[in-house]
């Protein structure tokens, strides 16, 4: 076993050509100028995918599955809001807008253009490359949660490192949680006191206390579903953590939601998580 590297980190972006076994860097960034060139091409080629309907080629396999989730909790939230609302925390170029599209054509139940759309997204490039991309859609963003308004919306969705970059405390974030009628996203809990570190972009994360959450989420007439799984970057004392896929929300809503995606894909919960539900 190698000798633990310390010291800070920097994320790099080095680009160039190998000849010969010689390598020439051509162009090198570092930081938030590497993470937007890297990432942001990424996130465009998958808005392109699911513009063309090439699903089979977006670079996360659980991708169209996490888009299918969204889907159904939106058609689940229909008859309980006049105009929905869909709100994200590490909303990228606000490509789920494609990916809602791509699946409207196969089910024709929601009207994508009449959806108002908030994110958030560390990234001032990315942002302003999802109102380019999306100039007929209602779409609100921030570069984070302390300057963001206070949204009250239908379904709140966020990947786990998202919010363990956006949320140092945890009345923050449950009150956002409190504030949906349904909340769909992964999170890898302290179980204890809540835990601050960093991740291998160099960025700050948190992980709140699983304790502290519940009892902030609890309220009459809610579920909190959690079904824990294993992220090995996160878990290297497997005592002090626990990663789950989560569902908050309304009892009824959430009912209505795992049967909109159990009778899309098959997914429910006895096997909500299962690796059978992505691309192989």
């Amino acid at each position: 076993m190698g000798k633990e590297v310390k010291g800070e980190i920097k994320t790099f972006l080095d680009f160039g050509k190998v000849q010969g076994g010689r390598r020439t860097s051509y162009d090198y960034y570092e930081g938030q100028d590497a993470y937007d060139l890297f990432m942001g091409s990424r996130y465009f080629k998958d808005i392109i995918f699911y513009r063309e309907g090439e699903v089979d080629k977006v670079y996360q396999v659980e991708d169209i599955r996490d888009q299918t989730r969204k889907f159904a909790a939106l058609v689940a939230c229909k008859n309980y809001s006049d105009k929905l609302v869909f709100y994200e925390v590490g909303s990228s170029a606000m490509g789920v807008i494609d990916a809602l599209e791509f699946l409207n054509k196969k089910y024709k139940e929601l009207k994508i253009k009449d959806i108002k759309f908030f994110g958030i997204d560390n990234s001032k490039w990315m942002n302003a490359a999802a109102k380019y991309t999306h100039e007929q859609y209602n779409i609100k963003l921030w570069e984070s949660v302390k300057e963001a308004d206070e949204v009250k919306c239908d379904l709140f969705f966020a990947k786990g490192v998202s919010l363990m970059y956006a949320f140092e405390d945890e009345e923050t974030m449950c009150n956002i949680l409190k504030n949906s009628k349904i909340s769909i996203f992964d999170y890898t809990f302290s179980l204890g006191d809540k835990i601050q570190d960093f991740v291998g972009t160099g960025l700050p994360v948190t992980y709140l206390s699983l304790d502290k959450c519940k009892k902030l989420l609890e309220r009459e007439g809610t579920a909190f579903i959690m079904k824990p799984y294993t992220i090995k970057n996160y878990h290297h004392n497997p005592k002090d953590k626990v990663t789950c896929d989560c569902i908050y929300g309304d009892k009824e809503v959430v009912e209505k939601y795992l049967a909109e995606l159990e009778d899309r894909i098959g997914e429910n919960l006895n096997n909500y998580g299962d690796p059978k539900f992505i691309r192989q």
